[in-house]
């Protein structure tokens, strides 16, 4: 019998681990699909959740603060803000957004918790800084080198999450909510990632993106890379006749409309 040669070895290789991760990539994503519009969920999940929320800056953190206004920290119960480097606006709204939240569920309340602190009412919460995927008039040819690295540093953030999860400790968060900064695309995709090679479990990290208030008529270059992957759980658009140009006549929805979410 012949032996198999270097190359045959290597090409079979290659096809297995492609077929592989295809594959796995068709589960998460017919698992994300139960969240989505026309589907509904067997049962209520009522448990303590911990959530991944990414910060952007400028008006992309000022519609954050407006989203999680009516957030439940005693569902929600650890919450944690993912900011880029160098972006101390971001940091110190994430402050503001707890003593937003905070203040409707405690009694006499006077200041938030600060990081890592555990409050019997509203959990804990807690700042991840990781690598800025694109800075403000960066060269596009410099873009692909600083989105690798922010992308490293969204795994190892997401990673690290699993072990410092207050309420399932060395699980992974179980949503990611953002609204359209540059590194959002990174952290979803290091979700996905995480997903795909069965480091965190499929039913981990559910993406729910909001586009901003500002996109009227058209997705921006975040909304639409994410739209064309599919890899979000939930996409939500806050102008009906865009949802309408998007959805077109067909009975499948690619997007969600649920009114304006902004104040």
């Amino acid at each position: 019998m012949a032996p198999i040669s270097a190359l045959r070895l290597m090409v079979a290789t290659i096809f297995v681990v492609i077929t592989t991760a295809f594959l796995r990539l068709l589960y998460i994503l017919s698992i994300s699909s139960a969240l989505r519009p026309g589907r509904t969920t067997k049962h209520l999940n009522t448990k303590l959740s911990h959530m991944v929320v990414v910060l952007g800056s400028g008006g992309h953190t000022a519609e954050m603060m407006s989203l999680l206004r009516d957030i439940d920290p005693r569902r929600y119960a650890h919450r944690t803000y993912l900011v880029s480097s160098g972006d101390s606006f971001s940091a110190g709204k994430a402050a503001e957004i707890e003593r937003i939240i905070q203040s409707k569920h405690v009694q006499s309340f006077s200041a938030p918790t600060k990081v890592g602190e555990t409050h019997s009412m509203t959990g804990t919460w807690d700042l991840v800084i990781v690598p800025r995927a694109r800075k403000i008039h960066q060269p596009l040819y410099t873009t692909l080198f600083s989105s690798l690295w922010c992308l490293i540093g969204c795994l190892r953030a997401l990673h690290a999450t699993s072990k410092t999860s207050r309420t399932a400790p060395y699980e992974y968060p179980d949503v990611v909510i953002t609204n359209g900064p540059a590194t959002a695309v990174m952290v979803i995709l290091a979700a996905t990632i995480l997903k795909l090679f069965a480091v965190a479990p499929a039913r981990k990290m559910k993406i729910i993106y909001v586009e901003s208030w500002a996109r009227v008529r058209t997705l921006s270059l975040s909304g639409k890379v994410l739209l064309w992957t599919g890899i979000c759980d939930k996409f939500l658009v806050q102008w009906e006749s865009l949802a309408k140009k998007i959805n077109g006549t067909g009975s499948r929805r690619k997007v969600e409309w649920k009114g304006f979410l902004v104040e």
